[in-house]
This record gives C-alpha cells, structure tokens and sequence, in this order.
C-alpha cells in the first residue's frame, strides 16, 4: 500500500473531476484497532486544484454511509459546502459504504470507533490542510465525535444535528423495559432499517444500552465520566435539532440551552456553518509586528 502520510498507510483509491469539483478518495490503514483488518475509507471534495478551504469532517448517522450528505452530480450538503468553498472530507464507518469490510464485525462499536478510527481521520486531514477540521455529524454518528470531543477537549468547531440518539432516556427507568431492550438486541446479529443502505452489528447499540437506566452513567472510551468534559468544550458544541423543542438530555446534562437551534433544517446549519467556521485560510500568513 503507498503511504501518503507520514503517520500511517494511505492509498489513494481514485481521484477524479467532475462537476467542477475534485474528488479524491482514501483508504487509510491506521492499525490502532485490535481488529487489524480496519480500514476507513476518506473522500475529499474540493472546487480547486490546491484548495485553501477550511476543512470540513462530515460524519455520517447508523444505517448510511458517505452518500448520506450527497446526491448524484455532486448535490446535497457536500456540494453545497464544497460550492461555498470549504474542504469537504466524508469518512465512511469501518465496514460502511467504501469502507472494506473487516474480518471481526462484533467489534464495530461507536466506542471503537470513536477511540481508533475518528483520530487518525483527523490526523490526516490536518496533515493535508494544517487546520483542524469542523466536525458534523448526525445522529449515531454524534456519538462518535462527542466522545472525541469530550476526551482529547477538541479544539476546533463541532456541529451535531438531531444527536438525540445519543442520549440516556427516561423509558429506561421503567422497570424491565432495558432487560426487554437488551433480549431484543439479542435475537439477531445483524440489524437493518427499513429504507437504509447499511446494516449494523448488535453490539453496536447493546453497548449504548449499557449506559441506560437509574445506574448508567455516559461514560466515554476510556472510562472516565462524559459530563463534566463536554462542559469543558461546550462553547465549541453547536447543537441542531430539527424539533421544535430543546431535547430533555441536553437539560440533563446541564448544557447551555442558548447553543441550541431547534426546528432547524439544512439551510439553517449551513447559515451556521458560514458563522463558526471560516471559508479560506489566507495565501501569506501575516507577520507580527
């Protein structure tokens, strides 16, 4: 495999221009998992040859894969971003979309993936761009990146849109409905969703069950409680819901409901995106005086 990082094995599947757009894919080889078959494939979408975009890191939700946030010709979110003159990058979930499918399935959890695989994403993208990127994702995906977020304290930007996935519900405080939960989990190895293009391994929600309940506690991969850490990058959260009404978790974990865009659409996190995020890095860095 050619390596184009210095970190880690990285081959460039493709790289191809149309639409007036340029995209590269990448898969990356990082071997930080105890699975080492993991490979985690990365697209880039850039509208210039050597792009000085701002770098976006799109994550995308359980069941979906990187065609989440596009349509055919380079439409939907990414082509809106890559338009408005950010450095897109989509990462597909170990086994998702682009993705090869690794030998040990069982351990494709939000907390594996999380701890080995958003890392070195991230590593390489700042490697390409010397900027760390805006983190979006959606759904399950929010998961993912909240946890990175929460235990390195991340320094750039992160958007999460409809995270509700995420966080512990009041159901699982009646009595016998987690034990249901998690026999349900049980019965099959495999799950689907009706309408989606991915399926995903039990043990990917049987270890977000764990934390449901009057004794769970959100802890992140290492252990270590979540509350207090994501107070310590709050003010990088920016939280999108497409409900009318705050969600009951972010109240529960004492997080500022000012951060909070409800009701919200598409057009309305990319207005958001344009506030938080800049377009360009400047050609000639200006020297102090």
């Amino acid at each position: 495999m050619k390596s184009s990082s210095q970190y880690f094995p990285v081959a460039l599947l493709s790289a191809e221009y149309k639409e007036g757009i340029y995209e590269d894919v990448y898969s990356l080889k990082p071997n930080t998992s105890t699975d080492n078959t993991v490979e985690i494939a990365l697209v880039r979408l850039h509208s210039e040859q050597v792009s000085r975009g701002h770098p976006v890191l799109l994550v995308h939700d359980a069941f979906s894969n990187h065609w989440q946030w596009l349509d055919y010709g380079v439409g939907g979110v990414a082509g809106v971003l890559v338009r408005a003159g950010y450095d897109v990058w989509l990462m597909d979930w170990r086994g998702h979309g682009l993705s090869s499918r690794n030998q040990r399935p069982t351990l494709n959890t939000l907390d594996a993936m999380a701890e080995f695989d958003l890392p070195p994403v991230i590593r390489f993208i700042e490697e390409k761009t010397s900027q760390l990127p805006t983190l979006v994702s959606q759904g399950y995906g929010c998961e993912m990146v909240l946890q990175h977020a929460a235990v390195i304290q991340y320094k750039a930007n992160v958007v999460l849109l409809n995270a509700s996935p995420v966080w512990p519900r009041r159901v699982f405080w009646i009595p016998g409905v987690k034990a249901w939960y998690r026999i349900r989990l049980g019965l099959r190895r495999w799950h689907r969703k009706e309408g989606r293009e991915e399926i995903e391994p039990a043990t990917l929600f049987r270890q977000m069950l764990r934390r449901q309940g009057w004794f769970g506690r959100w802890r992140g991969y290492d252990r270590e409680l979540m509350k207090p850490r994501l107070k310590a990058v709050e003010s990088r959260l920016y939280w999108v819901l497409s409900s009318q009404k705050p969600d009951s978790g972010l109240r529960r974990l004492g997080l500022d409901p000012s951060r909070v865009i409800t009701g919200a659409g598409a057009r309305d996190w990319l207005t958001l995106m344009a506030s938080i995020s800049p377009t360009h890095k400047p050609l000639v860095q200006e020297q102090p005086r």
